[in-house]
């Protein structure tokens, strides 16, 4: 004789089919299962995996779609400002000695000031 499952429940009066659970193979009454569902796009869909109540995972948002709205339009004539004048650039080289060169100039002006700083971690030894 066949062993009685733990998840299934038997009435002599009311009989009830069993179900076996796609997801670990344990057997229980079929009319407590429940269908598996998850994100797929924009929707949840039904995976088609029957398990029972205990095994049911919830749907995890990060599966579907996420929608990003369009850019705005643009405008005629637009003037963005001129960030180029807010940069001052900066040459920065090795010397010989293993010293850092850094080598800065106002803006709109050649290359003016020269300073040689050693910082640790420099190649001095």
């Amino acid at each position: 004789m066949r062993k009685h499952p733990r998840r299934a429940l038997v009435d002599p009066y009311h009989p009830q089919a069993w179900g076996t659970s796609d997801r670990n193979g344990h057997v229980g009454t079929h009319a407590k299962m429940k269908f598996q569902y998850e994100w797929r796009g924009r929707t949840i869909v039904n995976t088609r995996v029957l398990v029972h109540e205990d095994e049911l995972d919830i749907p995890q948002r990060q599966l579907g779609v996420n929608i990003i709205p369009p850019d705005p339009t643009p405008i005629i004539n637009a003037r963005p400002e001129n960030y180029s004048i807010d940069e001052q650039p900066v040459s920065t080289r090795y010397t010989m000695n293993g010293r850092i060169r850094i080598i800065i100039s106002p803006p709109g002006q050649p290359f003016l000031s020269n300073r040689i700083v050693t910082t640790p971690g420099n190649l001095t030894p």
